[in-house]
């Protein structure tokens, strides 16, 4: 019930504004975003994004949070975390996420 629409464009504009809010809700800063499609069957595919953050543990694990609590049907496949200076104050987090999208069949 949570799919993501069943039209590419709607699909990527749901996961953006997403990834916006939880940017925005958390305070982190988002230096980028691939998205990649893929066509996994017949009757749905899949659209995968790399999120690349960077902040500091606090903001990083609010988004973190916000992902997983969106009601949106958003799978969280790999999460890294390295450090961006010598005293690990600032961090940068690198996420994989993937939505399902139906396609079913029209008779």
């Amino acid at each position: 019930g949570n799919a993501l629409p069943n039209n590419p464009s709607a699909a990527e504009q749901q996961v953006f504004k997403a990834i916006d809010l939880w940017a925005q809700n958390s305070g982190v800063a988002i230096s980028a975003i691939t998205p990649q499609w893929k066509h996994d069957g017949d009757d749905y595919m899949s659209f995968e994004c790399r999120v690349d953050a960077a902040g500091d543990l606090g903001k990083l694990s609010r988004f973190l949070y916000s992902v997983e609590r969106d009601p949106a049907a958003l799978k969280l496949e790999l999460v890294e975390l390295g450090a961006r200076d010598k005293e690990g104050q600032q961090l940068a987090l690198g996420l994989q996420l993937s939505g399902l999208v139906l396609t079913p069949k029209r008779p």
